[in-house]
């Protein structure tokens, strides 16, 4: 992107790369977990590319349709699921997470697979920088008229957490600037 930063800023921006991680949400039919498994929120841990499953921990004992997070991947396993097309992505999360749960198949309703490299205006979840130490407190100056702030300039990268600490650092900080202190 061209841009006319100084070269302070322009070192701390070529720091930060954008980590692979895929989502996938699989709705069934009906809370097989809950129903058959007797399981209530929380996570199953996995050694699969599919890495975790994650439970709902709202609206327990409701009848009908239920959504998990059928996979939450990164690292290495994310690319995997990066090459494929969404359609595979989900039929992927079916067949690693049957081998958790075999009411998968047959409980089934329909998914949505989500790869943050493959979205053109992210391309990644969350910033990782090379070397932080050298350029964060660069990348928190305000650079001529522009102050940055997100996840990748908090000390909690990768989570929203994060990305609002930093935007209310980011407000204090022009606050600061702007009354000249």
């Amino acid at each position: 992107m061209d841009h006319n930063f100084g070269p302070d800023m322009t070192a701390a921006i070529d720091d930060v790369s954008y980590a692979s991680s895929i989502k996938v949400g699989l709705e069934f039919k009906r809370r097989f977990w809950e129903q058959d498994e007797h399981i209530y929120g929380g996570i199953s841990y996995t050694n699969t590319p599919i890495t975790l499953i994650s439970y709902p921990s709202t609206n327990f004992f409701s009848d009908g349709p239920g959504v998990l997070l059928a996979a939450y991947s990164w690292g290495a396993a994310s690319y995997q699921f990066n090459a494929i097309p969404a359609e595979e992505r989900i039929e992927k999360a079916l067949e690693y997470g049957a081998l958790i749960h075999p009411q998968y198949r047959e409980e089934y309703s329909n998914g949505v697979a989500v790869a943050w490299h493959r979205v053109p205006w992210t391309l990644g979840c969350y910033g990782e920088w090379r070397d932080m130490a050298a350029h964060y407190d660069n990348a928190c100056k305000m650079d001529q008229r522009t102050l940055m702030a997100g996840e990748h300039i908090s000390y909690l990268p990768a989570w929203q957490e994060g990305a609002i600490l930093s935007a209310l650092n980011a407000i204090e900080r022009l606050h600061q600037h702007v009354i000249g202190a």
